[in-house]
């Protein structure tokens, strides 16, 4: 019994890191872990000490009616925030906005033209693992952090001859990526619609199940010009 109940407490974690920070919350939070024995700890700090040199999320166009055209372009705004798990948790539960948890990694835009050229339909954001980042994730053994993306989206493909304007919201908790990169793709669809997924750990505990929206959205009313 405590084997089931202890799979479920991590299939139940896995699956809020990978749900929009938008959505509504729709599932029930594991209390925080027992602290760890002698040789649980021991094992946690060996772990630790091995941090990536830098936090990075990738955004990527992977599908685009209009990808070969070169007026296609896409454009955003986004930030990246980093807090304690256990605050994006309670807030979640209690439906209060994430937007001005923990701290502030970064803040900025992109424009990027010619979606024809592959480097173009993919955007790279990196945060060093230094100063108070630093400390965070070598606490994270105590104390799990997790990762808040928030932005904004417009794409023009060319090909349909229609703006798609959309939020991509995000939380992903640091350990379930100990490489340190997450991944976000968007699919546009002929007929308008698209669908966002990601970021999903590459390595996930047998017997785990996504739970949440597929992330598919219908197209826009009516199409528009940039």
């Amino acid at each position: 019994m405590k084997k089931v109940f202890s799979s479920l407490l991590v299939a139940l974690t896995l699956n809020l890191s990978m749900v929009a920070a938008q959505q509504p919350a729709q599932k029930m939070f594991p209390d925080e872990p027992a602290a760890a024995g002698p040789q649980d700890q021991q094992t946690r700090k060996t772990t630790s000490t091995k941090l990536p040199a830098e936090i990075s999320l990738i955004l990527e166009v992977t599908e685009s009616p209009g990808m070969a055209n070169p007026k296609s372009f896409w454009e955003g705004v986004y930030e990246i925030r980093v807090a304690d798990w256990s605050a994006v948790v309670a807030n979640t539960k209690s439906s209060s906005s994430t937007r001005e948890l923990g701290e502030l990694l970064v803040r900025s835009s992109f424009s990027n033209r010619a979606f024809s050229e592959k480097e173009n339909r993919r955007v790279r954001v990196s945060v060093p693992v230094s100063g108070s980042l630093l400390k965070r994730l070598e606490q994270q053994t105590r104390t799990k952090q997790a990762f808040l993306l928030f932005s904004t989206l417009r794409v023009f493909d060319a090909q349909l001859d229609q703006n798609l304007a959309f939020e991509i919201n995000r939380v992903w908790q640091s350990e379930l990526f100990p490489e340190g990169e997450a991944r976000i793709t968007i699919k546009i669809k002929p007929d308008g619609s698209y669908s966002t997924s990601g970021p999903t750990p590459k390595v996930l505990p047998s017997g785990y199940t996504v739970v949440g929206p597929s992330g598919a959205h219908g197209p826009n009313n009516a199409p528009q010009k940039p």
